[in-house]
């Protein structure tokens, strides 16, 4: 039997569907700049492909360590917004010094600082919205999709401001710092939820949750979805660098924005389609959307643009389905009392493990044997985690009993 969501009631009417959209287009301002550009600023710093790989590594390593830190702070104090709008601070200053490193191991130890502040943001904004959501009801599809359109509105406008045309990656700087600004204010739009202080744990409680991070569902679930995330790092990575050198086009933004426009739909929609596939049958989409684009990368010949452009339309299955897929099996599979722990420990092995070595690998591979040995080779990856996804990874008929 297909795995069912249960119907919740809708907690984001009126002006507060308004203010978590808005919240969420805040939220992905930065990552608009990030996830296109850091690889254009690094190589325009006199990077290598593997040294890129292993920077980029390590801002992915960081969400393995950060989320947990900064989410047990916020969670222990009470003060969630506080601590996000801490996070977006800090991401502004360490960003900036990219711009003067120029060894790789300094790049690395920049990395460590910027990943520290920019790897929790959407743990945390995600914790604030499930919280919330917990309480009152609400689609996350309905309000998520803000950070969907605030991504391309982010790198079309970059791009018609010349952002390729930048010679020592200023824009590029400029940019995170206004993107930082926006989201700092956007912070004060979340609603304050739950309780002050958590308050001292309860020993037994504890030791009996852990378990629920050792069952089978949510190990091979992770296995899955740290495959998928080892392989999308060679697009997160080193799209805008394969754009430039296979095809000979440098303004990446134009094509990546063409991604998020897909997956807005899916994300939209994303709690009906589980309701009548299933949430397993969801992300078993979102794979086979992985390796049919990187294989499909893989495939196309130099200098056709044409024949890589339509790939992107899988953005829709490789993220608005993985996506939402997994943070929903996540929070169906273990108690309810553990989401928050739940999510953070996920988001640190697929997210944080699944990047540093994706990053490093990938790097590696496309120094030494180009974009076709990297793209195939991932979408190969994917197609194991699907299989692995279908045999061993069961569909939930029901909730997952407290206990």
């Amino acid at each position: 039997m297909a795995d069912k969501t249960a119907p919740t009631p809708d907690g984001f009417a009126g002006v507060l569907r308004l203010r978590f959209t808005l919240v969420y287009a805040a939220l992905f301002l930065p990552f608009a700049v990030a996830t296109p550009y850091l690889q254009v600023l690094l190589r325009l710093r006199g990077f290598q492909k593997d040294a890129i790989g292993w920077i980029q590594g390590t801002l992915e390593a960081m969400a393995v360590l950060a989320p947990p830190v900064w989410g047990w702070l916020s969670d222990r104090s009470g003060k969630r917004r506080l601590f996000l709008a801490l996070g977006v601070a800090g991401c502004v200053p360490t960003f900036l010094l990219f711009g003067v490193v120029k060894a790789a191991l300094l790049a690395i130890a920049v990395a460590v600082l910027f990943g520290f502040c920019y790897r929790p943001l959407i743990p945390l904004t995600d914790g604030i919205t499930f919280r919330y959501i917990g309480e009152r009801g609400g689609d996350y599809g309905l309000v998520r999709i803000g950070g969907s359109i605030s991504f391309i509105v982010c790198t079309l406008t970059l791009e018609s401001l010349g952002i390729a045309r930048s010679g020592t990656g200023a824009m590029i700087l400029a940019a995170m710092c206004v993107a930082c600004g926006l989201q700092f204010l956007c912070v004060a739009l979340l609603p304050r939820t739950g309780s002050g202080h958590a308050g001292p744990a309860d020993p037994s409680a504890a030791a009996g949750g852990m378990s629920a991070f050792l069952r089978r569902p949510f190990v091979l679930f992770m296995l899955c979805a740290f495959l998928g995330r080892l392989a999308m790092m060679s697009y997160y990575g080193f799209f805008s660098l394969y754009l430039k050198e296979v095809h000979g086009f440098s303004k990446a933004g134009l094509v990546w924005w063409i991604g998020p426009l897909s997956e807005i739909p899916v994300i939209y929609f994303s709690q009906r389609i589980m309701k009548r596939i299933g949430v397993r049958n969801l992300f078993a989409l979102g794979l086979v959307g992985i390796s049919v684009r990187l294989l499909g990368f893989a495939v196309a010949p130099a200098r056709a643009l044409w024949a890589v452009v339509p790939f992107q339309l899988l953005h829709s299955l490789t993220f608005g389905a993985y996506h939402c897929a997994s943070v929903t099996y996540v929070s169906r599979v273990v108690p309810a009392r553990l989401h928050s722990t739940a999510q953070t420990v996920f988001a640190a092995v697929t997210v944080g493990l699944g990047g540093i070595i994706g990053g490093g690998l990938g790097g590696w591979v496309a120094e030494q044997y180009g974009f076709t040995a990297l793209y195939g080779g991932c979408g190969a990856v994917a197609l194991i985690a699907l299989v692995v996804l279908l045999v061993w990874v069961p569909p939930l008929s029901v909730p997952e009993p407290e206990g």
